[in-house]
């Protein structure tokens, strides 16, 4: 059996726990004839499993935030198609052209390093084809693992501690939880090696540290540590321990994926035409598979074939011989296939192949329509499918493509950046350069009356070759519905299709006009905390979900904007408030102003996200709120900055240094998801610009002065978007500003001070 007939899904069975995410390809019988030829229908059903081989179940809660969270992507060769977030919002019925996929699952949680977060992967490679098509995806653990053995704890060494790290984190094996722990890793792109470290105390009191590298780790392996006593003479002082470590590879099965039954031609595309006008056709053949054997395949022949009758199952032995008599063989093979997924591993499969001969195609006389077998297979699960084979043996049979096909309108998921506020690229095919004389996209607003033309053109590519032409379109309308169509000289009008430009996203509480207070529990008490909030009912109290989420008590719904004044009013300080001083409109401007207690730099601040909560003196952010997904040119706001001089560097590495002027920021990011922030230095996570969830992104940082004294200044802040922009869809817009640029670093001026006014997201 061939590579391209195999349907191969492998997944990694963990020892300890492990998920099958498995998005569920399920085909049926076809109810219609589909729209256009060269598509197929993908209906999925969705079902997360818990039954993996050596595992223990996972809780239905933990399956069903599993299910919330999975990603599941469809791409080909040219990038990502579909993207669903959250299995329950899969639609029933997907229609994608004909070719080949890659599936691809994501679920858990992608934490960097962590006992018990895990983090799924399923890949999948697949065909599509006319019809209905049916594929399993299963998903499993995608971290590399690590463990110490619970004989560690028999060596002799007191306190003994495991420290296992790559560049972003680490984890602690002790006495405490060496006997069942396993850490889960994932690995940054530029890292391939873990480190470990090993610390205790030896029996006659001296320290013992060890240090080593796992090098080229693999996810879904386990890399177990096992300390124990070198037998051997003392070399060098206290060397009296010994170290391994193995490498479990988790258990690596093929399961195959029993698609419905395959129609395909050999050597040919199916969907294609087999032309000969000159009475010079060779033996053709068709191919089907089907799984569980092939229960019937029943031909239905055009009205222009004489002779002979449709509706027969060619499997039968009397239908194969009378086929075979005028020329139309049939061959029906069975083999065994390896399931190692079903009980007894094995499984039947029949292969049947049609070949149409030389002297049977020859003979067919002329017609000016084309002949048709159309096949229906059936396999022994009842799921069937159909394909059609065509034959055209005179010119008027020939089947003539317009040279320039119907523009597709681009998919938001897969194309989020196709469509914009004033601008969109549109995307159509030439099947005949030759032909194609005076091509293009023709659009106007709809509901209006005249068409605007714009221009194609393709400079490379052949007579009948596929190639893409692409226009963008400028000069439109936010929030507006246009009407395209391709265009071609000496050809029908092709189908009006549709797409609306985006809509400017307004930033909530842009102007600072509103502010309150809350009351906040810090660890020296209760504290009143002043946020960028309307005023409206809100109690004293403010309390957070079970997400962490910021919540009035009364349901209110959260600020967008927070600072880090509740982490500041522990030390009763307020870095960020509302001021008259100077403002652009209204009557109040945004005030940061950096400040310290006890030698300790806080920096004055504001972002669109939440201060999630204090970690001891440290805070731990979640920037980004959710917006419309659109896609700005630049961000402005209206700013004074006046840079206090360094008087606290707790960082010499930064670029500062004390008396110099403070820095300055102000930066805008567009993501797929909320980023978090943790000031601790002990688990320091610091905003990351290359973040594979960051998908555009502006600064400006000041190492001077801003605006005029007593009045503020417009400042315009570039957006520029990444390539994952282009095929991943905006959720989260965050906007950071910072009096002190380092103090995240505890470094900078205390009497750094940045005013801010009315934020816009401006859209070219």
């Amino acid at each position: 059996m061939t590579t391209a007939m195999k349907r191969i899904c492998k997944y990694f069975a963990a020892s300890a726990v492990a998920l099958m995410a498995a998005p569920l390809f399920q085909g049926c019988a076809l109810d219609e004839p589909f729209a256009e030829r060269g598509e197929g229908s993908l209906t999925l059903s969705t079902e997360i499993r818990s039954d993996v081989v050596r595992t223990r179940a996972i809780s239905a809660d933990r399956l069903a935030s599993l299910s919330e969270k999975c990603v599941v992507y469809i791409e080909n060769d040219k990038g990502i198609v579909r993207k669903y977030k959250n299995l329950n919002t899969i639609p029933t019925d997907i229609r994608l052209r004909i070719g080949n996929y890659v599936a691809e699952a994501w679920t858990g949680d992608s934490v960097s390093a962590s006992f018990d977060s895990k983090f799924y992967r399923g890949y999948q490679k697949f065909e599509m084809k006319e019809g209905n098509n049916s594929l399993t995806l299963k998903c499993n653990i995608a971290n590399v693992i690590t463990s110490v053995a619970p004989e560690s704890l028999a060596i002799g060494l007191t306190d003994l501690k495991v420290t296992f790290s790559h560049s972003r984190a680490s984890l602690d094996f002790t006495s405490d939880n060496i006997a069942d722990a396993k850490g889960y890793f994932m690995m940054p792109n530029a890292d391939k090696n873990l480190s470990y470290k090993i610390t205790g105390t030896q029996a006659d009191g001296s320290p013992y540290e060890k240090n080593g590298v796992i090098e080229n780790v693999e996810r879904a392996h386990e890399y177990q540590m096992v300390i124990s006593k070198d037998d051997r003479p003392i070399t060098e002082g206290g060397a009296m321990i010994r170290i391994k470590i193995v490498d479990i590879p988790v258990i690596e099965e093929e399961v195959e994926i029993f698609t419905a039954p395959l129609i395909r031609g050999v050597d040919f595309d199916i969907a294609d035409q087999v032309v000969s006008m000159e009475r010079n056709f060779k033996d053709t053949r068709v191919y089907m598979r089907g799984y569980f054997g092939m229960s019937s395949v029943i031909a239905n022949f055009s009205e222009n074939f004489a002779g002979f009758t449709s509706g027969q199952n060619i499997l039968s032995a009397d239908a194969a011989s009378a086929l075979a008599a005028k020329g139309m063989k049939v061959d029906v093979r069975k083999a065994m296939d390896a399931a190692p997924s079903l009980e007894g591993g094995q499984v039947e499969v029949d292969e049947v192949y049609v070949t149409f001969t030389k002297a049977f195609l020859d003979a067919l006389p002329e017609s000016d329509r084309e002949y048709t077998v159309t096949f229906e297979a059936t396999d022994g699960r009842h799921q069937t499918t159909v394909g059609k084979f065509r034959i055209a043996n005179s010119e008027g049979a020939v089947e003539h493509l317009a040279p320039v096909g119907t523009v597709e309108a681009p998919d938001p998921v897969s194309q989020p950046m196709a469509v914009l506020a004033t601008k969109a690229t549109l995307t159509g095919k030439i099947f005949d350069q030759a032909a194609a004389t005076n091509y293009g996209i023709e659009y106007r607003v709809a509901g209006t009356s005249d068409w605007t033309r714009v221009a194609g053109t393709a400079t490379r590519g052949t007579r009948a070759a596929v190639i893409p032409f692409t226009v963008t379109l400028t000069g439109l309308t936010p929030a507006t519905t246009y009407e395209y169509r391709s265009y071609c000289d000496g050809y029908d009008e092709a189908e009006v299709m549709t797409f609306t430009t985006e809509s400017p996203f307004a930033i909530p509480g842009a102007s600072f006009e509103d502010w309150t207070t809350y009351r906040a529990k810090t660890m020296f008490g209760t504290k009143t905390v002043v946020c960028a909030a309307p005023v409206a009912a809100i109690p004293d109290e403010l309390n957070k979900d079970a997400s962490g989420n910021k919540v009035k008590v009364d349901g209110v719904a959260p600020e967008w904007w927070d600072s880090g004044n509740e982490g500041a009013a522990t030390a009763n300080m307020t870095l960020t408030n509302g001021s008259t001083d100077m403002f652009h409109s209204g009557s109040k401007s945004a005030r940061l102003a950096s400040n310290k207690t006890m030698g300790v730099l806080a920096a004055g601040n504001i972002f669109f996200g939440m201060y999630h909560y204090t970690d001891g003196t440290n805070g731990v952010l979640r920037l980004g709120r959710p917006y419309n997904g659109t896609h700005p040119d630049k961000l402005t706001v209206w700013a004074n900055y006046r840079p206090g001089k360094v008087d606290v560097l707790k960082n010499t590495s930064l670029g500062l240094e004390s008396g110099q002027n403070d820095h300055g920021q102000i930066y805008v990011a567009i993501t797929d998801e909320v980023i978090q922030i943790r000031t601790n230095p002990d688990n320091q996570k610091l905003f990351d610009v290359n973040d594979p969830h960051v998908l555009a992104y502006g600064q400006v940082t000041w190492t001077d002065g801003f605006g005029p004294d007593g009045a503020l200044e417009k400042l315009e802040i570039p957006i520029e978007y990444k390539d994952n922009a282009k095929t991943t869809k905006a959720t989260h817009l965050i906007i950071v500003c910072c009096a002190s640029k380092f103090g995240d670093y505890f470094s900078g001026s205390s009497k750094s001070v940045l005013y801010l006014d009315d934020f816009e997201l401006v859209y070219e």
